[in-house]
């Protein structure tokens, strides 16, 4: 089950090598950035994987962005701008619970990098 990780992330994976991780006895192809190159490859259970991969344990509040980014991407073939997703979760509760603060705060450094990644999506276009 291990995963070719530099530093905790699975991010610039450059030898094509580095771009497949065993998981659950199957062989799963990442691009250079640690996103899925096969969308149907996905499941809840790979994203605790490359999370827990990348130190960080999934909350009710992670999984609320990634089953949107989720929905989003498979009714679009597009990832949600992050202002898409603050918006339309935020009227989902009727009240101001995310914003981009948030979103960095659940998903550091890169946030819809990650998120997306944990989606199973490729990464939103102009988004980090």
């Amino acid at each position: 089950m291990g995963c070719p990780v530099r530093d905790n992330h699975l991010t610039n994976l450059k030898e094509p090598q580095d771009r497949l991780i065993k998981f659950q006895d199957r062989l799963i192809a990442l691009d250079e950035d640690g996103h899925l190159v096969n969308v149907e490859d996905w499941s809840e259970d790979l994203a605790v994987h490359l999370a827990e991969t990348d130190g960080l344990e999934l909350t009710d509040q992670h999984w609320e962005v990634i089953r949107f980014i989720k929905d989003y991407y498979g009714q679009l073939a597009i990832g949600p701008m992050p202002k898409i997703i603050i918006k339309s979760l935020n009227r989902k509760h009727g009240r101001e619970i995310y914003t981009i603060k948030k979103l960095y705060a659940l998903f550091t450094d890169t946030p819809m990098r990650r998120a997306c990644r944990y989606a199973g999506i490729p990464q939103t276009a102009g988004c980090t």
